[in-house]
């Protein structure tokens, strides 16, 4: 069924307002499964399969761990990475601001379906950003991700000077190790090798790597653009994600009825509390 782009907000906003949602995290938590929507038609799907999806949003329970150089390790005691996140990024920025890169490792996070949204908001403030996560398979959360994109993931997106480059890694780069441990590499050409090759270790985690140095980035494109080709991933072109996005603003987005219903009949997941309805 096809549902208009105004609708799908509203109705998309309802569900996480009913699901405990705060009204400060609400924005962040739209866009990351607008995000799942538009880029792998999966964001109402994960809403209608996990019913605790973006639940959890009280900003004052993520814990800053350390902070070793340019990293910060922080703990989201099973907060969901609308809240995380933001924290994960702006110290992430403000250290790539500083130093020319910022590392930003985040454990006990749910809700990672959206974590494009946040290497796509990086990339709109002029820097390149590189995101990986593994889950654990066997956990609630880890079934439904595993099912729609695999246990591991690694997102990378750079500024360019006409097109921006986005890409996504299938399996699990080695630089995902590296992160989890605070060690960045030492130059360029280390990230894009670390990037774009697999490794079999499964540590869990979601790490986002920010840097501002734009007088790379070009090196970095030609760079990653040639190395996509030779392993798991997928290489977004600029013209179709513009007929994507022009296609929803036109025609909404063609989404699962049950699904949807899941998360918009009286009966789902946007009751409306008794005492509001007396009220």
């Amino acid at each position: 069924m096809r549902v208009s782009l105004s609708d799908f907000r509203d109705r998309l906003e309802d569900c996480l307002e009913a699901r405990g949602a705060q009204e400060i995290t609400l924005d962040r938590a739209a866009a990351m499964v607008q995000w799942a929507e538009r880029l792998h038609r999966c964001g109402i799907r994960f809403l209608a399969k996990n019913k605790s999806a973006y639940s959890q949003t009280d900003m004052t329970k993520i814990e800053l761990l350390s902070e070793k150089d340019n990293a910060a390790f922080l703990d989201a005691n099973g907060q969901s990475l609308a809240v995380a996140g933001i924290q994960a990024v702006e110290k992430a920025t403000h250290k790539a601001r500083e130093q020319g890169m910022g590392l930003a490792v985040i454990t006990n996070v749910c809700d990672l379906v959206g974590l494009g949204q946040l290497v796509e908001d990086a990339v709109e403030d002029g820097l390149a950003c590189f995101a990986t996560f593994v889950v654990d398979p066997v956990s609630d959360e880890g079934q439904i991700l595993t099912e729609l994109y695999g246990s591991s993931r690694g997102i990378v997106g750079v500024p360019g000077a006409e097109e921006d480059l986005y890409i996504e890694l299938y399996g699990l780069p080695v630089s995902h190790d590296a992160f989890v441990q605070g060690i960045t590499p030492g130059n360029i050409g280390e990230l894009v090798v670390s990037a774009l090759t697999k490794t079999d270790k499964q540590v869990p985690g979601c790490t986002i790597l920010v840097l501002d140095l734009p007088q790379l980035y070009p090196d970095m494109i030609k760079a990653l653009e040639a190395g996509v080709s030779s392993v798991p991933a997928r290489l977004f072109n600029p013209a179709d994600q513009i007929a994507r996005n022009q296609d929803i603003a036109e025609e909404g987005y063609q989404v699962e009825e049950g699904d949807w219903k899941a998360i918009c009949e009286p009966e789902g997941l946007t009751v409306v509390p008794k005492d509001d309805q007396e009220a």
